[in-house]
């Protein structure tokens, strides 16, 4: 392994501790040396690679963020066949995504909630749902002309949508193994149309 590999690993390392310690304990409880006891590398070291405990925080929100922002806005290039087909494929990958990001989801919730403590990041996240609303809405269109979806406002559907997959990882705190998340799957479908027999994530 090379030098600049070491630096990424101990980096996500730190990072990943950050989010996990900064979900549990909130921004102002949370202390450098917590996040550096669990990333496993020196208090100091936290600094090599984050300035001060509001770029870290900051970092935490908008990394994981970039990461997963490929399933929500590359959603025509991303999934595929009939409207119907192609909102099942979402549901079935973005729940899959949201499982596995516990300690993300709650971080997240916690900016959410604070739009005046943390205007930046509320306003990234904010836009970013509007960015798959704005994605998802012209598919919701075509499925209503075929017939597939309900009769009414798109953007409320994918609204509705967004807001279940939200609070699903504050309402749920089990493993991504669990077979909610599979129920989950049929719920989320439910607020497009009927669901068909056979669900099943492609």
């Amino acid at each position: 392994m090379t030098l600049e590999d070491k630096k990424k690993k101990k980096r996500a390392a730190i990072l990943q501790a950050a989010v996990k310690t900064y979900s549990e304990n909130g921004f102002a409880e949370t202390r450098i040396a917590a996040i550096a006891k669990e990333a496993g590398v020196s208090f100091g070291s936290v600094f090599t690679y984050f300035a001060t405990k509001e770029v870290l925080y900051e970092a935490a929100i908008l990394e994981p963020l970039e990461e997963i922002k490929p399933h929500f806005m590359d959603i025509g290039e991303r999934y595929s066949g009939t409207p119907m087909e192609m909102v099942k494929e979402m549901i079935g990958c973005q729940l899959d995504v949201f499982s596995k990001k516990k300690d993300f989801l709650r971080l997240s919730q916690q900016v959410l909630a604070r739009p005046e403590r943390y205007p930046v990041l509320f306003r990234e996240l904010s836009d970013f749902v509007d960015v798959f609303v704005e994605c998802i809405t012209p598919i919701i269109k075509k499925g209503q002309e075929r017939g597939d979806f309900y009769e009414g406002s798109p953007v409320l559907m994918a609204q509705s949508y967004i807001s279940l997959l939200n609070g699903l990882r504050l309402t749920f705190i089990d493993d991504h193994t669990n077979l909610i998340w599979d129920n989950m799957k049929i719920q989320a479908l439910r607020l497009f149309g009927p669901v068909t027999e056979g669900w099943e994530c492609s």
